[in-house]
C-alpha cells in the first residue's frame, strides 16, 4: 500500500539534518504523494525548493495565522503568492486560516484579513486552499461561506460531525491526521463516519500528530498507513481501497498532481 500525504512541514527544523535521507526512502517505499504546506515567505521558498528535488513532492504557498503580522502587509504578501503558483510544483494555497488557540498569535482580525484575502486570490486564480482551523470553528465555517467558489480541504480536521456535513456540502473535502487514531478521539472518528468516502484525504502535518502507538515520536509519511487503516475501518472498506480512494481525491483536488 503506497500513500497520499497532502500536508506536510519537511522544512521543519526536526528534520534539518535528515530530510533528503528521509525523503528518498518514503517514495522508495511508502509514498505516492507528499505535499509540502507553507507556513510563511521562507517557508514557501523552502517548500518549492523540495519539490523542484523531488518528483513526487509538491508544494503549497501560503501564510499561517501565525504569520499573520501586519494588515499593510497583506497586498504585497499576496502577490508574492500569486507569483509562486504560476510554478509548476504548486499545487495550492496554504496553510492559511484561523488559529484561535495561542494567545500570543496575531488578533483575531488581522488573521480574518489574511485568511479573506488568501481565499480571495484562491477565487481570482482558481487553486484550491489548505485551511488550518484551530478553536476557530465558526468563524472559519462563516468564512468559508463567503467564498463559495473556492474549493479546498480543512487539514487535521478538529470539527463536529455538523460541521463535516456542512462543509462536504458547500463543496470541501476533510482530512484526517493521526488524531483520528487516539484513544480520545471520539468526536474526530464521528466526523470521520459522516464524510464520503470521495471526500476523504490523509495526511500526516509532519512532524506533528503522529498516530497512536507512536504519539509523541517525530512524525513522518511513512505513518499515514496508520491512518489509513483506522479511515478504512471506520468506513467499512480494505485498507488498499482507502489508500486508492485517497489518492484519486487529491489528483481531484490539486490538479497538478500525477
Amino acid at each position: 500500500m503506497k500513500i497520499t500525504d497532502i500536508h506536510a512541514h519537511y522544512d521543519d527544523a526536526r528534520f534539518e539534518n535528515d530530510v533528503h535521507e528521509i525523503l528518498p526512502e518514503l517514495f522508495d517505499k511508502y509514498a505516492n504523494t507528499i505535499i509540502g504546506a507553507a507556513t510563511s515567505i521562507e517557508s514557501c521558498k523552502r517548500q518549492i525548493a523540495l519539490a523542484e528535488r523531488y518528483d513526487r513532492f509538491y508544494a503549497c504557498v501560503g501564510i499561517h495565522p501565525e504569520n499573520a503580522k501586519k494588515i499593510e502587509d497583506i497586498e504585497n504578501t499576496v502577490n508574492e503568492l500569486e507569483k509562486m503558483l504560476l510554478h509548476p510544483k504548486t499545487v495550492a494555497i496554504g496553510e492559511i486560516g484561523l488559529d484561535y488557540y495561542w494567545e500570543d498569535y496575531p488578533d483575531r482580525e488581522t488573521q480574518k484579513a489574511y485568511f479573506r484575502a488568501q481565499l480571495s486570490l484562491a477565487m481570482k486564480t482558481g487553486y484550491p486552499v489548505v485551511v488550518h482551523d484551530r478553536e476557530a470553528h465558526g468563524d472559519c465555517l462563516e468564512i468559508a461561506r463567503e467564498y463559495r467558489g473556492v474549493k479546498g480541504v480543512f487539514h487535521s480536521f478538529s470539527g463536529s460531525a455538523e460541521m463535516a456535513r456542512e462543509l462536504v456540502d458547500l463543496g470541501w473535502y476533510i482530512s484526517f491526521s493521526g488524531v483520528v487514531t487516539f484513544k480520545n478521539a471520539r468526536k474526530t472518528v464521528e466526523a470521520a463516519q459522516v464524510v464520503p468516502i470521495d471526500r476523504i484525504l490523509t495526511e500526516t502535518d509532519a512532524p506533528y500528530l503522529t498516530p497512536h502507538p507512536f504519539r509523541g515520536q517525530r512524525n513522518d509519511s511513512h505513518y499515514v498507513s496508520l491512518i489509513v487503516e483506522k479511515l478504512a475501518e471506520i468506513k467499512g472498506v480494505s485498507p488498499d481501497e482507502m489508500a486508492e480512494q485517497v489518492e484519486k481525491n487529491a489528483k481531484e483536488l490539486f490538479g497538478k498532481l500525477v
